[in-house]
């Protein structure tokens, strides 16, 4: 099973990659040196000239590949790679002494934090294989195992093996620590990030909530009464005596238009902004909207809202309000759209400082895993509800099988009173 993800930084995987790649190739600058030379000076027994240079090499290759110029993925790579090597070599001369178990552990660790997955699985599978190698090579006494460096009486060898623990635990704690850093920094900035999107979110609806109540108040002022002034005159110059057929003329069908319009502007009015919500509150308002979609539609729709005796039609504040009326509308209006439902029933529950409501269908239902492709398509309807809600610290919850009909469940935490 692969690691979990680490979030990414400001510049992607690259930007959180290499400010982890300078971290590992920065402590270990550091600590690798001071191994080697502890090696060195603490050796023991059959300790050769070669052994002196790979842990020479190593001491000088590991800061090089810090200071160097060129791409700072290579030159994490080609640390790690050196820094195996050594391990390696160090495994075929000493066998299971302790230390180059650690060693070969830590530095699979740092490849895995700071240059890929692919490449710490490599180190895995090439560790293992080293491990079997050698062990065939030494049962057969064909590899000279200097077991002096693992012999327990020798002080040195504590000395030396604990040391270089220390050192590796060190570099190990050093490069996950920064990691850590780097994941809270991230988590921060990408809630940060969730604060201000969501104000901007709730700022954007609060102002095209704004608009709706201007254009509503306009509609409903303004081009209503003149519609109303309208039909008024077209009545009495329709007093005139009407034709021998009975027909009332072009007058009769010019008041009808002025009728449907006058009906028109009604709904988009209502539709933008229920006046009954300022009003009244939630309750009334989503009353006579839900009466008057039952009316046009013929489907059933109950509200099932409570008394004002337990609290339940008390009003809200007003953009909690707003917030569930939204829902609701938005609601049947995909049901009646959709869903060929014959009944709707929607429910509004307070207890104190919580309001819950849930709108169920009888309609065919269908599968919620389509949202996410019917969001890329274009329609929003479900997302903005639950953005609506989440705005305000809400649960959403939208439950469905196809042929079972649709639920949507909201719970709202309410502001304690001012």
């Amino acid at each position: 099973m692969s690691p979990p993800a680490i979030p990414e930084g400001p510049d992607g995987d690259g930007g959180w990659r290499a400010n982890v790649q300078r971290a590992m190739l920065t402590l270990a600058a550091v600590v690798v040196p001071s191994i080697a030379i502890i090696a060195i000076v603490l050796r023991s027994g059959g300790w050769t000239w070669r052994d002196d240079a790979v842990m020479a090499a190593l001491g000088i290759l590991v800061p090089l590949c810090r200071v160097t110029r060129g791409p700072l993925a290579a030159r994490a790579a080609a640390m790690l790679a050196i820094a195996f090597a050594a391990a390696f070599y160090a495994l075929g001369r000493n066998g299971l002494a302790g230390g180059i178990s650690a060693a070969l552990l830590a530095l699979t660790i740092l490849a895995f934090l700071g240059t890929s997955r692919q490449l710490g699985f490599t180190f895995v599978a090439i560790t293992a294989i080293a491990y079997l190698s050698v062990g065939f090579l030494a049962r057969d006494d064909r590899l000279p195992i200097n077991f002096s460096a693992s012999d327990p009486h020798l002080l040195r060898n504590w000395i030396r093996i604990g040391a270089t623990v220390a050192l590796l635990a060190v570099l190990v704690i050093g490069v996950v620590e920064f990691v850590v850093r780097q994941v809270e920094a991230s988590s921060r900035a990408a809630n940060d990030a969730l604060k201000r999107l969501r104000t901007a979110y709730d700022r954007l609806e609060t102002t095209k909530e704004d608009e709706r109540r201007f254009l509503s108040h306009e509609l409903h002022d303004e081009l209503g009464q003149t519609l109303t002034a309208l039909k008024l005159s077209l009545q009495l110059a329709g007093r005139a005596p009407a034709r021998a057929d009975g027909a009332g003329g072009p007058l009769s069908e010019s008041l009808g238009m002025v009728d449907d319009l006058i009906a028109r502007v009604r709904k988009i009015s209502l539709d933008l902004r229920p006046p009954l919500l300022d009003e009244v509150g939630l309750v009334s308002a989503l009353r006579a909207y839900l009466q008057s979609q039952a009316a046009v539609s013929g489907v059933a729709i109950a509200l099932h809202a409570g008394t004002p005796d337990d609290g339940a039609t008390s009003r809200l504040p007003a953009d909690y309000e707003i917030a569930c009326f939204r829902v609701v509308q938005e609601s049947i209006t995909n049901v009646l759209r959709h869903a060929s439902a014959s009944h709707i029933d929607v429910r509004i529950t307070r207890r104190d400082h919580h309001v819950s409501l849930r709108i169920e269908d009888d309609g065919h239902g269908f599968d919620p895993a389509t949202l996410d492709d019917a969001a890329v398509g274009g329609h929003l309807g479900v997302l903005g509800m639950r953005e609506r809600i989440r705005a305000r610290a809400g649960r959403f919850r939208l439950t469905s099988t196809p042929g079972r009909g649709t639920a949507i469940e909201v719970e709202l935490d309410l502001p304690p009173p001012a």
